[in-house]
């Protein structure tokens, strides 16, 4: 084989759906702060570069904005040390579903939001795990615009 056809091949193979992976891997961890590592999510080819790869032609930026907009304001409360209700949190479920239903907002990526959000509610769930959360989400957001044309 030509060292071109290896490496079509092996973009084809690199094409592949990440988002449920990524979903898979938050589950079964015992929170979001085991699972969210800067040193995972944040370099390029990290998590939130492949993910913001992934989503660039199926969310448009303004409403990927409009999400991350409403999860920081939760977040930042949270580690302000201004204890976020989950009530808060709860009520993001439906906007997203209310999202995902018009088509604005892929199913794969809702998924990964709403598993992220269960991890937040739980009992167990530390400042740490909304740090991360919202260190995640800023650093998709940050390389969406550079893969996104929108």
């Amino acid at each position: 084989m030509s060292k071109e056809f290896q490496q079509k091949h092996q973009q084809n193979q690199q094409k592949q759906p990440e988002i449920p992976n990524f979903t898979k891997q938050i589950k079964k961890a015992s929170k979001l702060s085991d699972v969210l590592k800067p040193e995972v999510f944040a370099p390029p080819q990290g998590w939130a570069d492949k993910i913001a790869k992934e989503l660039s032609e199926q969310l448009k930026t303004s409403q990927l904005r409009k999400v991350f907009t409403e999860i920081k304001n939760i977040c930042d409360k949270q580690i302000k040390g201004n204890a976020t209700s989950k009530e808060e949190i709860y009520l993001l479920y439906p906007k997203l579903a209310y999202s995902k239903g018009r088509g604005l907002m892929p199913k794969e990526f809702y998924e990964l939001l709403k598993t992220c959000l269960e991890k937040l509610v739980d009992k167990n769930s530390t400042k740490e795990d909304f740090e991360r959360f919202l260190q995640f989400f800023t650093a998709i957001v940050a390389y969406n615009k550079i893969h996104n044309k929108n």
